[in-house]
């Protein structure tokens, strides 16, 4: 197959976060003709100069249609795009794109987030990661089960008949984050380490979270008791402090219903995270895949700009 070349440019697809921003130049089939990446994430930004953060990173390529997602849709973005409620489709979705020009009269639409409500739950939210789960659908429609898109703010999806009908957020990866840097553990674990779900710390975690059931706030002081009682040395008390948030998440998802027998798991995420957690998964006695997050966010963002008509 002939490699893309940029006369065959249709679409700009932007994956627009917190702190990177990273745009893919397209043909007509979706395949990348040329890739470019800045800091100039929403955050760094402060609520202002997105045109020109934008148009310095495609500064050389053709002035075809872009379409956008991640925080670029909040309302610290360059425009609010609003929360689609699920149940939804990616027809729905894409039919929900905010569609604006840039000043030179580019056109350009940024995807909307998802928004669960609900009197038990007091609801929920995504942005970004609903591009991600168009993705994995448009990749396999017959997919019924869970998507975990683990992070900072982790977000479980019920998947089903093409459609996203429901979906948790745990906050796993800020919690982690807290309890190792800001928190008295910070004393008993290392700053860094390798390969922490390699480890037997890491699995003997998951095991007293996800498996015996040690509620997650009693599990936690034990990071300090290991090092005081046992010695144990701060890289693997922060293997077993990433053991038990990802195992107390595991716990908490099983308690609330999304996981079921029979029902499958996809992991979408960064290489070494997505291997953490179906690393967590078989410890728990389940089995779950990897997915590539990176494809999954261009076939997504492909799919809402073809029901759009952008594309």
């Amino acid at each position: 197959m002939p490699a893309a070349r940029i006369e065959d440019a249709a679409l700009i697809a932007v994956d627009w976060g917190t702190t990177r921003c990273r745009a893919m130049l397209l043909d007509r089939a979706g395949a990348v003709i040329a890739e470019a990446d800045s800091a100039d994430g929403i955050g760094a930004l402060g609520g202002s100069g997105h045109e020109d953060a934008f148009n310095a990173l495609v500064a050389d390529w053709p002035k075809v249609p872009a379409i956008m997602a991640g925080m670029v849709g909040s309302r610290q973005g360059w425009h609010e795009a609003a929360y689609v409620a699920v149940p939804t489709s990616a027809d729905a979705l894409g039919g929900q794109l905010l569609r604006f020009q840039t000043s030179d009269h580019r056109p350009v639409a940024i995807v909307p987030g998802l928004v669960l409500r609900s009197e038990t739950r007091d609801g929920d939210v995504i942005r970004g990661e609903e591009t991600q789960l168009v993705g994995l659908i448009e990749e396999d429609p017959d997919f019924n089960g869970i998507v975990i898109l683990p992070g900072t703010h982790s977000k479980w999806a019920v998947v089903a008949k093409g459609g996203i009908v429901n979906f948790q957020t745990f906050m796993t990866g800020e919690m982690f984050e807290l309890l190792a840097r800001k928190s008295f553990l910070r004393h008993s674990v290392a700053e860094d380490a390798d390969d922490l779900a390699g480890t037997a710390d890491f699995a003997l975690a998951v095991r007293r979270t996800a498996v015996e059931d040690l509620p997650f706030l009693g599990a936690i002081f034990s990071v300090r008791v290991r090092q005081l009682l046992n010695g144990v040395s701060g890289d693997d008390n922060l293997a077993y402090l990433s053991g038990l948030v990802i195992g107390g998440e595991i716990a908490a998802a099983r308690q609330m219903g999304l996981i079921e027998a029979g029902r499958p798991i996809r992991i979408v995420g960064s290489r070494t995270l997505a291997r953490a957690y179906v690393t967590a998964f078989n410890v728990a006695g389940l089995e779950a895949e990897a997915k590539d997050g990176s494809a999954l966010v261009r076939r997504g963002l492909v799919r809402l700009a073809r029901a759009n008509g952008l594309l």
